[in-house]
């Protein structure tokens, strides 16, 4: 298919926000407003079409790794062969968060982008992007040792932030000058010349930096198969299940039992692979849901579980914006309709939900039954099933794929 890497980019990268709010939970859009800054200095300096449009895909994904580094913490996992002494430009009290204050989320960020559809791929600039110009930084790079991309990026999200805690713009001007020696001299020079025109400022607005981002983002579509589309939806799918301790392969887990579904009843490899992406982005809205409420380990209250009831439909709102996966969308955002319309988000029913829709539901169930979770511990596949045939028997879900199932999976979790 021919995808529209701008859709595709500026859709996901809204996810990578909604993560970030648990973590700096005033900064609305500060992926975008990082790629608006990064391309203006970039404009600035005299970047082509081409390199443009890499610097705003890493700009939006620069935070890709923050939910692993959260997890890696909360595991006791860190880093080696960096400087941890260094300190943040802003403290925790100003807003900036102890992950940001960490290498972690700059290495599983750059592991992430491994297979990202960029132009032309460049190494590192994840792994650099909070180096500082004086060597200071987590990794001890220095000067032009540091990827450009990465020195743009430092420089605009920093101001990113300073803009978000609500400086104006004259003392964002003046943390520039006295935070000089960490940030490269010509990209202060051109952030400053910027910072002079109260249209930069105004663009950064809430109700304006998505359009005067897309407005700069120079328009490219690349031919990929979805096999190859895959390798895309598999780093958000690392993204979600990094969320939550309870859910650390619950995607991937789907995605490859979805594939055997698949092979045993023989669809043809396009389908198929259409199938394995809308497994990886099922839980895609996850991602707006509160960590507390995801990891509760006792039963949620109403109110809580109409929050959980909410992430298909933000799943939805997500993918709906990327032409050519309409079918992708239907599938994945469907996981959690019934059979008899007792279902949500919508209230789907029998004559809404394809036989598509109706494996994922089923695969989804089935995983989240023999999988460890905060209130119980994971079942085998016998009393899974089990389960899953009484829903069946209700009304609730497909027989024909359960009973297939049954067949596919015995003794695989046992």
């Amino acid at each position: 298919m021919l995808l529209n890497v701008n859709e595709l980019l500026i859709s996901l990268s809204k996810t990578l926000d909604f993560a970030e709010r648990e973590v700096l939970p005033t900064h609305s859009n500060h992926g975008m407003r990082v790629a608006y800054i990064s391309a203006r200095i970039a404009q600035k300096t005299g970047f082509s079409d081409h390199d443009l449009f890499d610097l705003i895909s890493y700009a939006l994904l620069h935070d890709n790794g923050v939910m692993a580094s959260i997890r890696n913490a909360r595991d006791g996992k860190q880093v080696p062969g960096t400087n941890l002494q260094s300190a943040p430009l802003i403290n925790s009290a100003d807003g900036f968060s102890m992950v940001e204050a960490s290498p972690g989320h700059c290495v599983e960020g750059e592991k992430n982008l491994a297979h990202f559809p960029f132009i032309q791929r460049k190494d590192n600039v994840i792994l650099y992007h909070h180096e500082r110009y004086d060597g200071s930084g987590f990794f001890g790079i220095s000067g032009n040792n540091i990827p450009l991309y990465s020195r743009i990026i430092h420089l605009a999200d920093s101001m990113a932030i300073w803009y978000s805690n609500g400086m104006g713009t004259d003392m964002i001007t003046d943390a520039i000058i006295r935070n000089a020696h960490v940030f490269d001299p010509d990209l202060c020079e051109a952030a400053l010349e910027l910072s002079s025109n109260v249209e930069f400022w105004l663009d950064q607005k809430e109700l304006f930096v998505q359009s005067a981002l897309v407005a700069m983002l120079p328009q490219v579509s690349r031919e990929f198969d979805y096999k190859q589309i895959r390798t895309i939806s598999q780093m958000f799918s690392r993204i979600i299940d990094a969320k939550s301790p309870f859910t650390g392969s619950h995607s991937r887990g789907i995605s490859d039992k979805t594939g055997f579904v698949c092979q045993y009843y023989e669809y043809d490899e396009k389908t198929y692979w259409k199938m394995r992406i809308a497994a990886d982005l099922h839980d895609l809205g996850k991602l707006i849901v509160p960590g507390p409420i995801l990891d509760k380990p006792g039963k949620l209250c109403r109110d809580e579980f109409r929050v959980i009831q909410s992430h298909p439909y933000y799943t939805r709102r997500i993918l709906e914006k990327i032409d050519g996966f309409e079918d992708i969308t239907e599938w994945a955002s469907n996981h959690h309709e019934k059979l008899n319309g007792s279902g949500y988000p919508y209230g789907f029913d029998s004559r809404t939900l394809d036989f598509n829709s109706r494996i994922l539901a089923c695969v989804d169930i089935y995983q989240a039954l023999t999988e460890d979770r905060p209130y119980r511990k994971a079942m085998e596949h016998r009393q899974a099933i089990d389960i899953m045939t009484d829903m069946a028997r209700h009304g609730l879900i497909e027989a024909s794929v359960t009973e297939d199932m049954d067949s596919i999976f015995c003794g695989v979790v046992e």
